[in-house]
């Protein structure tokens, strides 16, 4: 049996403590699954890594400034990450609970928007679930309709075997 291919995460966060910090939540809560999480202080970083690994998750910081005030914020990145790949799904994270932020990320394309608060690894797990669940339906959709794509085909062929030698026997 082929052995399933890990799930990336990409953590785009420039506090270390805190990218130790929901690295290890993370692998802890889903020791079951294959995730493989990478982790970069600007999103700059990211986007030179993003194009090889092909991430299918990444959790993005708002702000990106702390360490380096010229770096691009989490729009800009999330923006970038769009324009690559439309199917990969952006966790924003923000220190702000200001709805105009969160409206903004969902509008540029953010699968959720987390603030946090003392309670943000509960979230970004409730969040990581549901993506995870998403994920599995979408292969499974993707599966089926390959499935259904043979059987259009299979009997097109058969159809048109058929008429064919119906055309074959009355021109005899």
């Amino acid at each position: 049996m082929k052995p399933k291919k890990p799930i990336n995460i990409f953590i785009v966060e420039d506090n270390n403590v805190f990218t130790a910090a929901m690295k290890s939540n993370i692998n802890s809560n889903f020791e079951e699954m294959q995730i493989k999480v990478y982790s970069f202080e600007t999103g700059e970083a990211c986007m030179n890594k993003f194009k090889i690994v092909k991430p299918q998750i990444v959790i993005l910081d708002y702000h990106l400034d702390s360490k380096q005030p010229d770096a691009a914020d989490g729009i800009e990145v999330l923006d970038w990450i769009k324009k690559e790949n439309s199917e990969t799904n952006v966790i924003l994270l923000t220190s702000n609970d200001n709805l105009d932020i969160a409206i903004k990320s969902i509008k540029h394309g953010a699968s959720d928007y987390v603030v946090k608060t003392e309670t943000k690894f509960l979230k970004i797990n409730y969040s990581l679930s549901n993506l995870f669940k998403l994920m599995k339906s979408k292969n499974e959709i993707k599966k089926y309709k390959n499935i259904a794509q043979f059987f259009i085909w299979f009997f097109a062929i058969q159809f048109g075997i058929a008429i064919a030698s119906i055309i074959y026997s009355l021109l005899k």
